[in-house]
């Protein structure tokens, strides 16, 4: 283990979402594979705590700011000493310090260690400086944001690197997991086909798309119920929604749950009808369980579903055709579980931890 090739993980958030976790399943891939990775990250964050659960070797770093002179001493000393063969950076403070650091080892080595910025969203007007000069490359999860980072011109398109997000499949074998009691008893109280959506709470998710057209699914399948996962700023709207559009015995907001698993098992079909979507998780991990799916066609969603052959798509926003596609995706169980047997296949083959993995060791391999 002392020859083994080591790449750094930097992140300056004190909270941890959905980017945090891939890079933490990323780490301990890569310490599989026989490289030693080690995190970069602030004192007492959240990071940090399940990093070093995980068995992830954690160096604690201020990242104050994208110019804090002591993080920016802290992470030569590291490199020197270290060596690294790669650095992949989350955060903007540490993305920065990052860089300079790999600039310097140019000046003291005639080598620069290869820095990869990670970006799952992008904002306004991408500037091109950054991206074509401060990093080796952006690693970003669809094709759909790398067509974004293009809309300007002057950004070389070969420092943006397209690596599917690596899912851990096996985790959600497991039938061990079970639903929150109260959820539980809902559905035991209120039998009938059921509806899931995984997501947070807040308009662009298109929770209200999926409730409109639950009332015109209702006129052909009166017991239809509808769970939602997740919590979120939108929360009393949508209750106040619920109760308007008199959908008080078909939904359940169930609250953030800890596994989606179980509530995909208890599912007949899930739903991502989003109004923006980078690429999206719940259905890919809803067609691994082969439950019927339909999603937005938008963003990076359609990298992840073919269009009735592993799922349906449609146009965001459009509650009929949202309500058309529930209804006959629920009164036609057999092609429905046909195309989700197929989307199993595809979602193995594309989104995989080993396909994730060696899409990332190519990126510092080859430099």
């Amino acid at each position: 283990m002392n020859d083994a090739k080591v790449v750094l993980f930097s992140d300056s958030s004190m909270n941890i979402g959905g980017q945090e976790l891939q890079a933490l399943q990323q780490m301990r891939s890569l310490n599989a594979l026989g490289y030693k990775t080690i995190l970069l990250c602030k004192p007492k964050s959240a990071i940090s705590i399940h990093a070093r659960s995980d068995g992830v070797e954690v160096q604690e770093i201020p990242f104050r700011n994208a110019f804090h002179i002591p993080s920016l001493m802290k992470l030569l000393g590291l490199v020197k000493a270290k060596n690294p063969v790669a650095m992949f950076c989350h955060g903007s403070h540490d993305a920065l310090i990052c860089a300079l650091v790999g600039m310097v080892q140019v000046f003291r080595t005639g080598k620069r260690v290869p820095v990869f910025r990670v970006k799952t969203f992008q904002h306004g007007y991408p500037l091109s400086f950054a991206y074509n000069y401060l990093f080796s490359g952006t690693v970003i999860p669809s094709n759909y944001l790398r067509s974004r980072f293009l809309a300007n011109p002057a950004i070389d398109p070969n420092k943006l690197q397209v690596v599917y997000p690596g899912i851990d499949f096996s985790a959600l074998d497991s039938a061990s997991e079970k639903l929150p009691d109260r959820a539980l008893a809902w559905l035991v109280s209120h039998p009938g086909p059921v509806i899931s959506h995984g997501a947070i709470l807040r308009g662009e998710k298109g929770h209200g798309t999926i409730l409109k057209a639950l009332v015109e699914v209702k006129k052909v399948i009166p017991n239809v119920r509808y769970l939602i996962a997740g919590e979120g700023q939108d929360k009393p709207l949508l209750e106040a929604e619920i109760a308007a559009l008199g959908l008080g015995e078909n939904v359940l907001l169930t609250g953030i749950l800890k596994k989606i698993a179980p509530l995909l098992r208890k599912s007949d079909l899930a739903v991502l009808p989003s109004l923006v979507e980078p690429l999206g998780m719940f259905q890919i991990e809803a067609q691994y369980l082969e439950v019927p799916t339909i999603a937005s066609r938008v963003g990076g969603i359609p990298e992840t579903i073919l269009d009735q052959q592993t799922g349906l798509m449609i146009e965001p926003g459009n509650v009929e055709q949202w309500a058309n596609a529930i209804t006959w995706m629920l009164s036609n169980p057999e092609p429905a579980k046909q195309m989700a047997k197929a989307g199993k296949k595809m979602v193995v083959e594309k989104f995989s931890l080993n396909a994730n993995i060696n899409s990332l060791i190519g990126l510092f391999e080859k430099n």
